[in-house]
């Protein structure tokens, strides 16, 4: 029987959990003189086994929150909290399953989720919350993220999702943010509908059902912006 000195493993996990302890006050440190917090208004629509390819279809209204950490002018993390309702009828597709020699009961579903989900963005041009009036940049995001159901009259359950969008942000002034984003959801659930694969068709995109967001958003800057290099802050900025 082989022995194994527990004594260097548990050296080595107390090392691990005071580097942890003593490098979170740093992360937190950094994140809150570089973050801004802000509010996200806008529609959403379902695109799925019921609506297949109809873009904006029966939108509703949906309302969320935005914490972004800013890495540096280029990069950003954030997290995102969105509230809304999906919706949608076979009746506004397949009006002629109502005829009387159809035996097939049409198919309709709302559901109201909370949607969490934390993302990566990208900037094309250099931007800071702090640079002032003008100061702009279309970006792209993307990230992982979580659906919590919070009712529906399907089998809709919570589930796993991918997050990706575009958008474009301008300062307003040195402490407020706006910007619009385009952002959609790849939903690892085929149940939002209540529909699952009514085709029969094996699909890996298009069985799963799929959400999107169109909003304007407003962030603000509750702490002071650290620039790391001054000089390459002026020079990127111009």
């Amino acid at each position: 029987m082989r022995l194994v000195d527990t004594s260097t493993s548990v050296g080595i996990m107390r090392k691990l959990i005071f580097l942890i302890i003593g490098l979170l006050p740093c992360v937190l440190v950094f994140a809150q003189r570089n973050a801004n917090f802000g509010i996200i208004g806008g529609v959403s629509y379902y695109m799925g086994d019921i609506n297949p390819s109809r873009h904006f279809y029966n939108p509703s209204y949906a309302l969320g929150a935005i914490y972004r950490i800013n890495i540096n002018p280029r990069y950003a993390i954030r997290g995102n909290a969105y509230y809304t309702t999906l919706s949608g009828n076979d009746l506004d597709f397949y009006p002629e399953i109502l005829h009387p020699d159809r035996p097939y009961q049409p198919a309709s579903f709302s559901t109201s989720l909370l949607d969490l989900n934390l993302q990566g963005e990208f900037n094309f041009l250099p931007f800071t919350p702090n640079i002032g009036s003008f100061n702009y940049t279309p970006y792209v995001s993307a990230g992982l993220g979580f659906t919590m159901v919070i009712s529906s009259n399907t089998e809709a359950a919570h589930h796993l999702t991918f997050p990706f969008g575009i958008g474009a942000k301008l300062n307003i002034s040195k402490k407020i943010s706006t910007g619009i984003e385009w952002s959609f959801r790849k939903a690892f659930s085929d149940l939002i509908d209540g529909q699952e694969n009514p085709t029969g068709v094996q699909s890996p995109i298009h069985n799963n059902d799929w959400y999107s967001y169109l909003g304007v958003f407003i962030t603000y800057k509750f702490f002071k912006y650290s620039v790391d290099c001054p000089a390459y802050e002026k020079r990127e900025s111009r």
